[in-house]
C-alpha cells in the first residue's frame, strides 16, 4: 500500500506544484523584507541598496529625500507602507487563493516597468539599473512559474480519499 501512494503521478504532481508554489511566496516574502532592509540603509544614508526587492518603495523614498516639495515625503511614505501592506497581504492570501498571488505579479510586473521608467526618465546612467531590471525579471518568472503551478493544481480533479482497511491480526 505504502509503496503504492509512493509511486502514484498525481501525487508526484501535486507535490511537486505545491513546491513550486512555496517558492514563489517565499519569493514574495523575501522581496517585502529585503526592500525594508532598503528602507533602513536608506534613512542611515547608506549610498547602496539590494537588488532583490521592490524598487518602487526605494526610489520613491529616494526621490522624497532628493526633492525640496513640501509634503511630498509625507506622501512617499504614506504609499510605501501602502505598498508594503498590499505586498503582504498578497502574501498572506495567496495560500488560500490563487488570485492574490496574480495580484502580488501584477504589482511587480508594474514595480518592474516602473524602475524601467525611473531608470530612463531620471538617471544620468540608466546602465547602471541593468543588473536591478534583470533580478526583477528572474523574481517575475519565478512569480509567474509559481502562479502558473497554483493554477495548474487547482485544475487538477479532486482526490478521494481511500477509506481505511481494518488492519487483521
Amino acid at each position: 500500500m505504502e509503496q503504492t501512494r509512493r509511486a502514484d503521478p498525481q501525487r508526484q504532481l501535486r507535490l511537486r506544484l505545491r513546491q513550486r508554489i512555496q517558492w514563489g511566496r517565499w519569493a514574495l516574502l523575501a522581496i517585502v523584507a529585503v526592500s525594508l532592509v532598503n528602507q533602513v540603509l536608506l534613512m542611515l544614508g547608506v549610498d547602496y541598496h539590494f537588488l532583490f526587492s521592490a524598487a518602487m518603495p526605494y526610489y520613491l523614498n529616494w526621490l522624497a529625500a532628493q526633492l525640496p516639495i513640501a509634503g511630498f515625503k509625507a506622501v512617499a511614505v504614506v504609499l510605501t507602507v501602502v505598498l508594503y501592506l498590499v505586498y503582504l497581504a498578497c502574501w498572506s492570501l495567496s495560500a488560500q487563493r490563487k488570485d492574490y498571488f496574480l495580484a502580488a505579479l501584477g504589482l511587480y510586473a508594474v514595480d518592474t516597468a516602473l524602475l524601467v521608467v525611473f531608470a530612463v526618465a531620471l538617471l544620468e546612467n540608466p546602465a547602471s539599473c541593468v543588473l536591478e531590471i534583470i533580478c526583477h525579471l528572474a523574481l517575475l518568472a519565478l512569480l509567474c512559474w509559481s502562479y502558473m503551478a497554483a493554477r495548474r493544481l487547482a485544475a487538477l480533479p479532486r482526490r478521494r480519499r481511500q477509506p481505511s482497511q481494518p488492519v487483521s491480526g
